[in-house]
């Protein structure tokens, strides 16, 4: 039986940036048979709902192929893709909230300290004159007729801007990027930084990553504090239409992870199997690696493990989850390295490469050696305490 010892009661603050890696929530390529019907259509992943035009007959928001014309001239554009083709009536779906907890409050989206991505590709294809609008609306299903969010061209811009109107918060009035022109196909990613009071925005056109961490961004601003759980396409106004393709909502903020995954961890009592990644860099002398948990309940206490040697053990000492690890296993349960999950599910550490704990005390990585690493930590099931671990993490050293 591998004995995994009691943990201290230390506590180790957790900042937001811990969480360390994007995570897909929803993802929809719009694929479906061309000519056809958005209403009804139901593949794509993370939803909780099929598309539905509440207020129309279903005919408004069709699917587009590229032998039609006109056609969306994004350059990396693939398939098919969706098109209004009767102004001012919406196509809505509900994002599945499901293994995302972090990023949820009350049943919405927005949960203070989290990081939201919502990136698809667009463009004006039909306009007959200014006063219109073209987007992907945020809205709350609770007040389903007050929109609380429009990323794309805002209503009112006469050269047909890319932007965002903040019509759910503080009444702050539109911002556009004045260099963009709706009518030219664009990539459009924007990060939703959640905080106490008002959320950060940040607004790339056709940034290099899917993710900008150092390209500096079209637009930088504020808008209220953001609560919605539905996104809407839409457009209208002097007969406007605009396509939309490859429409992607993450959570979490971009990191250099290393490592490959392995092997199947057991669900926790969110509902979800928690995940360990290493990010940084492989070379020994830079001595700049970390390990992050996340999708762990939150307030949840661990520290993580590490072996030269993977394994699969079920049920370790009575625990919930399964071990993936096997040999001399390592804990990192020194000073500051019993952690905490907050508020958010998650904690990181930082390793140095030169103390790398064993059960005979601490070595040196080498380059050319593999380490793999889990994370134990506390559940509760049924009401009764328990533990269980996270999938497991290979990393080889340079």
């Amino acid at each position: 039986m591998i004995s995994i010892s009691r943990i201290l009661p230390v506590t180790v603050a957790l900042t937001a940036a811990a969480t360390a890696q994007v995570t897909t929530i929803s993802v929809e390529q719009f694929d479906y048979t061309a000519p056809g019907l958005l209403q009804n259509a139901n593949t794509g992943t993370g939803w909780s709902t099929a598309w539905d035009l509440p207020s129309g007959g279903g005919n408004e928001v069709v699917i587009f192929d590229p032998s039609v014309n006109p056609i969306m001239t994004c350059a990396d554009s693939v398939g098919n893709y969706a098109g209004q083709a009767t102004e001012f009536v919406a196509a809505a779906r509900v994002p599945d909230q499901t293994g995302h907890s972090s990023v949820v409050e009350s049943g919405f989206f927005g949960a203070d300290g989290s990081t939201i991505w919502i990136s698809f590709r667009t463009q004006m294809y039909q306009q007959f004159g200014s006063g219109s609008f073209g987007a992907v609306q945020l809205f709350s299903t609770q007040d389903p007729s007050n929109e609380q969010l429009l990323l794309g061209s805002p209503w009112g811009t006469s050269s047909w801007n890319w932007g965002w109107d903040d019509e759910g918060g503080v009444g702050l009035p539109p911002e556009y990027d004045f260099s963009t022109d709706a009518a030219v196909c664009a990539k459009l990613v924007f990060r939703i930084d959640h905080q106490p009071g008002d959320e950060r925005i940040r607004m790339w056109v056709d940034p290099v990553a899917d993710f900008p961490t150092t390209e500096l961004p079209n637009l930088d601003g504020v808008i209220g504090d953001l609560r919605w759980d539905e996104i809407r396409l839409n457009s209208g106004g002097s007969g406007t239409h605009f396509f939309w393709d490859d429409l992607v909502i993450a959570r979490g903020e971009p990191s250099n992870n290393v490592g490959v995954n392995y092997c199947t961890g057991a669900a926790n009592s969110t509902g979800v199997i928690g995940n360990i990644v290493a990010s940084g860099s492989l070379t020994v002398a830079d001595n700049n690696m970390s390990l992050i948990a996340s999708s762990l309940p939150n307030n949840s206490f661990g520290f993580y493990l590490t072996s030269r040697a993977q394994g699969f053990v079920a049920n370790p000492g009575g625990s919930q989850g399964n071990l993936c690890l096997s040999g001399a296993i390592g804990r990192y349960v020194g000073p500051g390295q019993i952690l905490n999950s907050g508020s958010v599910g998650s904690f990181s550490l930082p390793l140095n490469l030169t103390q790398m704990p064993t059960p005979t005390g601490l070595v040196s990585a080498q380059a050319g050696e593999t380490w793999n690493f889990t994370t134990w930590y506390r559940d509760a099931v049924g009401g009764s305490a328990t533990s269980n671990f996270t999938d497991g993490v290979e990393v080889t050293f340079q």
